[in-house]
């Protein structure tokens, strides 16, 4: 218990430390040293040899050249070069001359010559001289010189010198041997110094320290019974205060900091967060601690990069608060995000405090009042056109009508008249229509066979449909039948079909198809024209949305008939690629009443 209390005192861990670096020190010093020597002796070794065994090569060059051209008469003057040679370098353990084929030429031993080496091809392969360190199990290390002896460009034989390493190695390791001792020396002064200087230093606190153990947590009676003088006595008391407040101030930060329903967070100035509250943790489904560390980026918008027009930013720079509204994806709603400036004892500014009010809820409101609004102008304005217009179109149909009575069929112009009539009630219908955007108008549902509401529409567009060159492609019409208001029905038919003319103005087709799908009624208009942009295809049910130049559309067509169609429990779909086309499908539920 001893030892291991002493291992985990600050004296006891200053101790090991010391002597862990002292040891690491030296062992490196060491190493160096004895790498230093190692590699010094061995490069002056392999210089010696590399001049050895090329000055030896030209003798033993010249000594084969004179042999064969018959300069030299007498024999064995290879072999006693080779014995002065080992009489005079006493490191040497062997002298091999090999031929070009790798057949021992040569050979300090006698009974050596004319055999082949394992490792001959290897030897006779070296294009200059070669000086390398050999370890060999039996004769120890070896330093292994091979040089090719030259005529020219000539090769005629290759010779190698083995020298012996052990005296270099066994000075090496004397030398170690010593540094070793040094260690060890330098090891046990260090530790007694360190020794004495540790428990003078630690001998105080180890008193505090067991004073501190004889009371239980949180409490200091003991000290205060017997406090001390010295500043370790008001150490003890200050930071068992300072725990204390520290403790109660860190609980009521905290309460206060996750009891703000606001997404609120701290960022510094890399963009990471550093604290989040639990609003915004609930909010992402996770933890506060599991948001901490990442980049405010990638918790917000779900991105790899700082964002545009960052609130974050802005704050950094000028150190003033920020404000802006923001989409965050990852937390499904819009946002009111405000920056304050996080500041450090200095005043500088070291981050942000980032809020964001869930905003959501109030621009849904703030829309459906700015649209109640629009109706309400619109209620007003549309009563005073039917006003304006209704006296002028009782007037024409009225003239129209009577003129009607006082032609006979057939007779020239009757056609016409008929149609400024049915023209007069369409205007009548369509006041009533616009009407209807701000309040809800009485329907008279009928049944309805599909087929005569289409062709009455066509028959009305074909003016329009004849003069721009447009080719109608009606489909087979099974006997479909719906439960509707006919005026209103007719208005949207029309209405689709006109902006489908409108778009076509220099001819294409207009492709129209009915058809039942389950217990809904499915109808196909579709044109060639130039399609809808992708960003306008959200707002074309919009009032008063329009891309038409002004005077040519006012933007209540397509409203009006999607009003009309939901009032009868339908939808109209709308399909659209730039170029090609567009086609809309009005849904509506098939009718249950009695067929005509």
């Amino acid at each position: 218990m001893k030892i291991k209390s002493f291992i985990f005192s600050i004296r006891g861990k200053a101790i090991i430390v010391t002597a862990f670096f002292v040891v690491v020190l030296m062992a490196i010093s060491g190493f160096v040293i004895l790498s230093r020597e190692r590699a010094i002796y061995l490069n002056d070794k392999k210089n010696q040899a590399k001049v050895f065994i090329e000055m030896a090569g030209i003798n033993f060059t010249n000594a084969i050249l004179y042999q064969e051209v018959g300069l030299i008469e007498e024999t064995g003057v290879i072999d006693r070069y080779i014995t002065e040679l080992l009489s005079k370098e006493k490191d040497i353990l062997t002298i091999i001359i090999f031929d070009n084929t790798g057949m021992v030429m040569a050979h300090c031993h006698l009974f050596e010559h004319g055999k082949f080496y394992k490792d001959a091809k290897e030897v006779i392969a070296h294009q200059s001289t070669l000086v390398r360190e050999v370890k060999d199990r039996d004769r120890g290390p070896i330093l292994e010189a091979i040089t090719p002896l030259m005529v020219g460009e000539r090769r005629i034989a290759t010779l190698r010198i083995e020298f012996s390493l052990k005296d270099f190695y066994e000075k090496l390791a004397g030398l170690g041997k010593r540094i070793f001792l040094l260690t060890i020396l330098a090891i046990s002064v260090s530790v007694f110094l360190v020794v004495i200087g540790i428990n003078a230093m630690t001998g105080p606190i180890r008193r505090l320290s067991s004073s501190m153990d004889k009371i239980d947590y949180g409490r200091f009676d003991a000290i205060f019974e017997k406090p001390r003088s010295d500043e370790i006595g008001h150490l003890q008391r200050s930071f068992a205060e300072m725990v204390k407040r520290l403790k109660e101030s860190d609980i009521k930060w905290e309460n206060t900091f996750n009891s703000i329903t606001d997404l609120l967070s701290i960022h510094d100035r890399d963009f990471r967060i550093l604290k989040v509250n639990s609003a915004l943790a609930q909010r992402l489904h996770t933890t506060p601690d599991i948001l901490t560390g990442k980049y405010c980026w990638e918790i917000y918008h779900n991105s790899n990069d700082v964002c545009p027009d960052c609130p974050h930013t802005v704050t950094l720079k000028t150190g003033r608060i920020s404000t802006s509204e923001n989409e965050y994806l990852q937390l499904g709603g819009t946002f009111l995000t405000t920056t304050f400036p996080y500041l450090n004892e200095e005043g500088e500014v070291i981050g942000t405090i980032h809020i964001a009010r869930d905003i959501t809820e109030e621009k849904r409101l703030h829309r459906k009042l700015i649209q109640s609004e629009k109706m309400a102008a619109m209620g007003q304005m549309a009563s005073g056109i039917a006003h304006e217009i209704n006296n002028p179109l009782n007037s024409i149909l009225g003239y129209a009508t009577y003129l009607l009575e006082e032609t006979q069929d057939g007779a020239q112009g009757r056609e016409e008249l008929d149609r400024i009539a049915k023209a007069a009630v369409r205007c009548k219908e369509a006041v009533k229509k616009f009407l209807n955007l701000a309040r809800e108008t009485p329907q008279r549902r009928e049944p309805l066979r599909v087929k005569e509401l289409l062709d009455e529409a066509i028959s009305i567009c074909y003016p329009t449909i004849s003069s721009q060159g447009i080719k109608v492609k009606e489909g087979a019409y099974p006997d479909l039948w719906i439960d509707a208001d006919k005026g209103q029905i007719e208005e949207v038919f029309l209405n689709i079909m006109l902006n489908a003319c409108q778009v076509m103005e220099h001819g294409g087709e207009l492709n129209i198809k009915a058809f039942k799908d389950g217990c809904w009624i499915k109808v196909d208009i579709a044109d060639t024209g130039c399609g809808i942009p992708e960003e306008n295809m959200p707002k074309i049910f919009n009032p008063f949305f329009t891309t038409k130049e002004p005077g040519k559309g006012t933007g209540l067509g397509l409203a009006v008939s999607n009003i009309i169609i939901k009032n009868h429990g339908g939808t109209i779909e709308c399909r659209s690629t730039a170029g090609k086309g567009t086609v809309f499908t009005i849904i509506l539920p098939e009718g249950r009443g009695i067929r005509a």
